[in-house]
């Protein structure tokens, strides 16, 4: 089952995570900036396409500043154990790309049994999300899907702004 859930935090807790990964926080110091890293692939290592991520946590542990900015979204989604939080930035195209050839599942784990996955947008913009049976997703500011783990999905570039900007979350609840 897939649930959208639009306007999903309070308009002030939305531009705080809003300004801090547009980098309008940056003031030069690792503290408030948003460091992005590049990664040669969308869904695979390589693929002729390229994002920039900032891994919030991954392996037990806490890597970006930003995971207390998105505590909100961790204690709402009710979370018992994250798996990892991870941030992508997408560039803009002249035309959507759709990696329609990318349908993937973020874990890479056997038993997805409970485990579920969340997306929350932190920007507008003309790009979205879709899933192997063909639901598609916009990409709305302060909106969150949640599905099961075990559903494929990908995503697109976008046209109408600079940048897409989401959040994965992968947990248990």
């Amino acid at each position: 089952m897939i649930e959208v859930i639009d306007n999903y935090l309070p308009q002030e807790s939305h531009e705080v995570i809003y300004k801090y990964f547009m980098g309008h926080f940056d003031n030069g110091d690792i503290a408030n900036s948003c460091v992005w890293t590049f990664h040669d692939g969308i869904s695979l290592p390589g693929d002729g396409y390229f994002q920039f991520v900032q891994q919030i946590f991954c392996n037990h542990t806490v890597i970006s500043p930003a995971f207390g900015l998105i505590k909100e979204i961790i204690d709402k989604e009710d979370v018992m154990a994250i798996v990892r939080i991870k941030a992508n930035l997408v560039t803009a195209t002249e035309d959507i790309k759709v990696f329609d050839w990318a349908y993937h599942c973020d874990v890479p784990i056997e038993n997805t049994n409970g485990l579920i996955t969340a997306i929350y947008y932190i920007n507008d913009n003309d790009g979205y999300t879709i899933f192997e049976d063909g639901t598609k997703v916009d990409s709305v500011a302060n909106r969150l899907v949640r599905f099961s783990a075990s559903l494929k999905h990908t995503g697109t570039t976008c046209t109408n702004t600079s940048r897409r900007l989401l959040i994965n979350f992968n947990y248990y609840a």
